[in-house]
């Protein structure tokens, strides 16, 4: 055997694998991370592994709210974990987001999982049901809130969101017609209105649907007849012993004829209200229920049943809730860029 052609040809082998890895080791590949609204930070949904770095890409995957050119930003990964966590008792599997309220100043939104029946007339079955409390920034849940049937006594399927003086206490729209002021410091709901007080009675899943704060007064928007009442809570009256705490005064309503599905008061002094009505359509209207202008949402949202709405203080963004987005595989909170001259 001719032991040095085989020491030959190994030592040949082996030359030629250490180049190989050498000039590979020149420019290994990495994993680059879509930029699409150009901020310096990667989408970790979006990669690709290159020697060198495309164009459009960068090396961090931190941005969860990574908007394309269309400046349309889709939020709900939180929502998602809410419903990981057992927000519909393993039923329903969807966190059916039917109101939103962003927190401006520590740059978070709040969402509330509605009541939905899976079940032909069961209401009942999905508890816990959550407000959940997430970041703007990484889309990761900050607080939760969980309800069901014996955290206040009754039957609950939480819809409207709204905060009215301050961030210190949030305010809830229920089906089953109560509205209810939520401690955010304490977790404790500490008040509650009852609308049957005023003579506002629905059958299930046909009660407060929307809710919004404006000038001193909440409007509360009810899917069975088609309206919006103008309520005063006294929140003045903060002492429990005051005959006024829970006190609830209706000043007066108007028809929209449409299930009001969200509202948002606005610094001007008009109510937008969100409605589906084939359409996912914006209709603006001042507070004594004349309607000044309508704005249709883009199909190319792909919105399944828009729920819910908040404008940002300097009027450059909509949020808009999507309660079916994630039943359908899309998500539950949709950041646009907003122009109010396009209501018209």
């Amino acid at each position: 055997m001719n032991y040095s052609k085989i020491i030959f040809s190994l030592i040949l082998a082996l030359s030629i694998s250490f180049f190989a890895c050498e000039e590979e080791s020149l420019c290994p590949d990495t994993l680059w991370y879509q930029d699409a609204d150009g901020d310096g930070l990667g989408n970790p949904d979006q990669s690709i592994s290159a020697c060198e770095q495309p164009s459009g890409y960068v090396s961090n995957a931190n941005d969860t709210d990574d908007g394309g050119s269309d400046g349309i930003v889709a939020l709900g990964d939180a929502l998602s974990d809410q419903i990981a966590a057992g927000d519909g008792a393993g039923i329903d599997n969807a966190f059916r987001n039917s109101g939103i309220v962003i927190d401006e100043a520590a740059n978070t939104y709040f969402a509330v999982n509605g009541v939905h029946p899976i079940n032909s007339g069961d209401y009942s079955s999905y508890y816990p049901k959550s407000i959940v409390e997430a970041s703007l920034d990484t889309d990761e849940i900050v607080n939760v809130w969980s309800f069901d049937a014996t955290t206040l006594g009754r039957q609950v399927d939480m819809e409207g969101l709204t905060f009215a003086e301050n961030t210190d206490f949030l305010y809830i729209g229920d089906e089953y017609n109560f509205i209810y002021e939520l401690d955010l410091s304490s977790g404790q709901i500490t008040r509650e209105w009852d609308l049957a007080d005023i003579g506002i009675s629905t059958s299930t899943d046909r009660g407060i649907e929307a809710l919004t704060y404006l000038d001193g007064y909440f409007y509360a928007g009810v899917q069975a007849d088609q309206s919006i009442y103008q309520l005063d809570l006294h929140l003045d009256a903060d002492d429990p012993n005051d005959a006024d705490y829970q006190k609830v005064e209706s000043i007066s309503s108007f028809s929209v004829g449409v299930s009001p599905s969200g509202l948002f008061g606005a610094s001007d002094g008009s109510i937008y209200m969100i409605a589906v009505t084939g359409d996912q359509v914006i209709y603006n209207y001042s507070t004594s229920g004349s309607l000044n202008c309508t704005y249709t949402l883009a199909t190319s949202l792909n919105l399944q049943r828009a729920d819910g709405i908040y404008i940002d203080s300097n009027g450059d963004y909509a949020y808009i809730a999507d309660s079916q987005g994630m039943l359908n595989g899309l998500s539950s909170v949709y950041k646009i860029p907003w122009d109010a001259s396009e209501c018209q």
